[in-house]
């Protein structure tokens, strides 16, 4: 049987690799500071260039995730603010009925989102929760 010219699970634990560790630099650890284990370490010298490649390509892409998240919860957050800011000070009053039609569907659609990505409950208003 041919073998894949990139190996998913060496492609993996590649993007795992945290490369800013000064540590001992026989030692690799994971993003999280973990230290692989033996077969692993042997595994990730074991990888191609094709494999490094893939890598670095899966790195960039969760990069961006990153920061296109980030850039949607900062937009969640100026939208809520510009509203909050016109509330009197000490107010209780419902922040959403304040918000105009566009502003609200905008709110509600960055939520939703910036809730899937970052794994956090979202209740609609609505809900009777």
């Amino acid at each position: 049987m041919p073998q894949l010219s990139v190996r998913p699970n060496v492609v993996v634990l590649l993007t795992e690799v945290d490369s800013t560790r000064p540590d001992d630099p026989s030692l690799l650890y994971r993003r999280n500071g973990i230290p692989f284990t033996t077969a692993e370490h042997d595994l990730i010298c074991t990888a191609t260039p094709a494999e490094i490649t893939a890598a670095n390509a899966q790195r960039r892409l969760e990069n961006e995730w990153g920061r296109e998240t980030h850039a949607m919860q900062k937009a969640l957050v100026d939208l809520f603010m510009k509203y909050v800011d016109q509330l009197p000070d000490g107010s209780c009053s419902n922040i959403y009925a304040t918000m105009t039609d566009e502003d609200y569907a905008e709110y509600e659609r960055l939520v939703q989102i910036v809730a899937a990505r970052t794994g956090l409950e979202y209740r609609a208003e609505h809900e009777d929760n």
